[in-house]
């Protein structure tokens, strides 16, 4: 279990960067209070898992990527990486208005709307572009993401994906629908957890 001194030493994270996640921690807290942003039993173990979570994606991949995060929620992952990553653009696609106006006052409490587009809509609806990485997190099955993220994919994205003990089983059914090649990689702060690095994504 990653704590907040864990945390820091786990991903190298400097002091004035560690206030930042302590600002998220207590933004979180407080809007949690009139809206369901995460699961209410995962708030006291917050920097395991939710920023540790999202900060081991960034371990995967070089800085300076632009990020597509379907799904965005309370921000895991795509607020931690832009906390964590300065040379990195996010787009943070979120359908529900309310979580939307917290990603929006937490960017801008964070430092980071300058390299963080926040899109109040359905991933459908997003302007065609592509991206270097697609993320999601706790959102829908691997072929679904697939499927949605693919318009918005070039032939070098990847795609780094988290999820649970299930993600072999994800990965049988999404190869019916696509292929694409992948490693399925141990979590950091779950031993039944995998993250799930693609490539190659093609619809049959």
């Amino acid at each position: 279990m990653i704590d907040r001194d864990g945390f820091a030493a786990q991903f190298g994270v400097p002091r004035e960067t560690i206030a930042l996640f302590d600002l998220y921690a207590n933004l979180l807290a407080d809007w949690q209070t009139r809206m369901n942003l995460v699961g209410p039993s995962t708030l006291p173990f917050v920097w395991n898992r939710h920023f540790a979570d999202s900060a081991q994606l960034l371990t995967l991949v070089g800085r300076g990527r632009s990020w597509l995060d379907i799904g965005a929620g309370a921000g895991f992952p795509g607020l931690v990486l832009a906390i964590l990553d300065g040379d990195a653009r996010f787009t943070l696609v979120e359908s529900i208005t309310k979580k939307c106006r917290f990603l929006q006052e937490a960017a801008g409490a964070l430092g980071v709307l300058d390299r963080v587009t926040i899109v109040n809509q359905r991933i459908e609806e997003l302007k065609r572009q592509k991206f270097d990485i697609i993320t999601a997190r706790a959102l829908a099955n691997l072929a679904q993401i697939f499927d949605w993220g693919l318009p918005y994919a070039g032939s070098g994205t990847r795609w780094i994906l988290p999820k649970g003990a299930r993600a072999a089983e994800e990965i049988e059914l999404a190869d019916r629908r696509f292929t694409f090649d992948h490693e399925l990689l141990p979590s950091l702060t779950d031993p039944d957890a995998r993250i799930v690095l693609a490539s190659g994504v093609k619809h049959r």
